[in-house]
């Protein structure tokens, strides 16, 4: 994909898609897309409050994590994330074991 079609923010990963979308019409809904995304954004930020990192948002089609001591990581898509996650955080993690969940809930 170029960049031109990344700042657009139509990604190509399904988990960029809350719906399915025209193939005619890639990009007219647009707003829709970038309002999933920062959704998804805001809820790993809130599960990934334990392990002292944050998400945001990179040139709409890439997710960066960074730690409290300013180390960066890219995940292209959602599933990414989760190697960048243990990359940074030096602990592994599964986002369906229980376990995960409760420590979120402990901190």
């Amino acid at each position: 994909m170029c960049e031109v079609c990344a700042i657009f923010g139509a990604g190509e990963h399904w988990s960029d898609f809350g719906r399915q979308r025209n193939e005619r019409f890639p990009f007219e809904d647009i707003q829709h897309y970038r309002d999933e995304r920062r959704r998804r954004i805001d809820i790993l930020n809130d599960l990934l409050v334990p392990l002292v990192l944050r998400v945001s948002d990179w040139d709409g089609e890439t997710l960066a994590l960074e730690d409290a001591k300013g180390r960066l990581k890219l995940a292209p898509s959602l599933g990414d994330v989760w190697q960048q996650i243990e990359a940074l955080s030096g602990t592994v993690v599964d986002p369906l074991a229980d376990a995960f969940y409760r420590r979120r809930a402990d901190a």
